[in-house]
């Protein structure tokens, strides 16, 4: 196997220390909820490294919010020391029930039978050698008590080396159906209701090596967005180690099918026509490439931006399935199976490839907080935040953009009046519910 490998640049770290300094962890956070549910921890563990084992146990005994239970769920470890370790730790606190499987069931089977030993309303997904902030289980409490109907909460994350050192942070943003079918954004914290859990089936063991990424697309099929929340903070330390899949994909080469499987079933699931393709760069990230009219049946047409016109007379005057609107004229031969995204129901404008990494960051904003993007500007772009938002497909909201390609006939559900910009098209879209999507791979040429 070859040796894992991990980007932990001094620089970039001393980087995020310093930002992470002056960030108001210390602000009171607010403790009188009225909602107390108990949260179930699951932890399946295999062969763990004691020491990491104790570091995940004692970040859970930790938490400033005391109504928890943590179920660790030994799937038939070898290695006795582990076992040994579970059963003393756990004579000294009532709240950790260890569970010992006499056969190795895989992570989604050793899941899925914590899952059916929980007590707990919520239910909280720990991996066994990673570690929670001290205030994430109070933070997901209050998430729940702010929004009553909520069923499935995550967190923002970081990386922690062997000696603890933290590195690559990653800033997520809320609910953003494209990013998950790019990549696995979502990954830790993840806390979903009990119910809405045992109705999903739990885990399922035909995707092990990525089974909590097909749970969470299964999950968002039928979870409504407002049933969906984030918390932009960072609670959940992910330790990179020789054997973790975030120190080298190659550690569990059979996640790569798994991953495939889990996209092109889901998009089966949600009656989408779709290929499946990795990025031919970035292994552990996923292109949807949406069927679309060939080229014969589409006409494009490029109109320049200008803020003394508006959709009313483009309409009027233009006929073209789809319409780019750029800031110069605009040279457009490339691959016509990308353009599918322009005609998903659920897009409005289509942001293809830009070139200025800062513009691209810049844009974020869209859906980040302005302070986490000016800090994200900081970074090299091997910081994995930086890479992932310039490397992906994702939702944003309204931007500014030298080229936008829309379907003309969403033009017409607009207010006409709506003036030729980006910002101002972007912005008139997503007030009707359609979504405004970056798209790396569609590259254009501006004359």
């Amino acid at each position: 196997m070859a040796p894992y490998r991990r980007y932990l640049d001094t620089q970039q770290r001393k980087i995020y220390e310093k930002w992470e300094n002056r960030q108001t962890h210390n602000q009171p956070i607010n403790k009188k909820i009225d909602k107390q549910p108990l949260i179930s921890i699951i932890v399946p563990t295999y062969n763990t490294p004691v020491k990491y084992l104790r570091d995940m146990i004692k970040s859970v005994e930790g938490q400033s919010y005391d109504n928890w239970e943590l179920i660790i769920v030994d799937d038939a470890s070898p290695n006795d020391d582990v076992k040994h370790e579970i059963r003393k730790i756990a004579k000294n606190n009532t709240k950790i029930k260890p569970f010992f499987l006499k056969t190795n069931r895989h992570i989604a089977g050793a899941t899925n039978y914590g899952i059916n030993k929980a007590n707990g309303e919520y239910i909280g997904l720990l991996d066994h050698d990673d570690m929670l902030h001290k205030d994430a289980l109070l933070l997901v409490v209050n998430k729940i008590n702010e929004l009553p109907g909520v069923k499935f909460i995550y967190t923002d994350e970081v990386k922690l080396d062997e000696k603890g050192r933290q590195y690559q942070p990653f800033f997520k943003p809320d609910w953003n159906i494209d990013f998950l079918r790019s990549i696995n954004y979502i990954t830790h914290f993840a806390i979903i209701q009990r119910d809405s859990l045992i109705e999903l089936g739990g885990e399922d063991g035909v995707y092990n090596g990525t089974q909590d990424w097909e749970l969470f697309l299964r999950a968002t099929r039928t979870l409504k967005s407002s049933q969906i929340a984030h918390i932009p903070k960072i609670l959940y330390y992910w330790r990179v180690h020789n054997n973790s899949t975030a120190g080298n994909l190659d550690a569990k080469p059979y996640v790569i099918g798994a991953q495939k499987k889990a996209l092109t079933d889901d998009i089966k699931k949600r009656h989408m026509e779709a290929e499946v393709v990795r990025d031919s760069l970035y292994g552990a990230q996923w292109c949807m490439r949406y069927s679309s009219p060939s080229q014969q049946d589409v006409t494009v047409n490029n109109i320049l931006f200008s803020r003394d016109d508006s959709v009313g007379n483009v309409l009027s005057r233009e006929t073209s399935d789809v319409i780019i609107f750029s800031n110069s004229s605009v040279d457009y031969s490339g691959d016509y199976s990308l353009l599918g995204d322009i005609f998903r129901e659920d897009i409005g404008a289509v942001i293809p490839r830009i070139y200025d990494e800062s513009q691209v960051v810049g844009n974020l904003k869209s859906i980040l907080d302005e302070k986490i993007v000016k800090f994200i500007q900081e970074l090299s772009r091997r910081s994995f935040t930086k890479h992932i938002y310039l490397t992906s497909k994702y939702n944003l909201k309204d931007v500014c953009s030298s080229v936008l390609f829309i379907e003309r006939k969403k033009l017409s559900l607009i207010d006409q009046s709506t003036k030729i910009d980006s910002q101002s098209l972007t912005k008139a879209l997503c007030n009707k519910g359609f979504r405004t999507l970056y798209n790396p791979y569609i590259t254009i040429k501006e004359n």
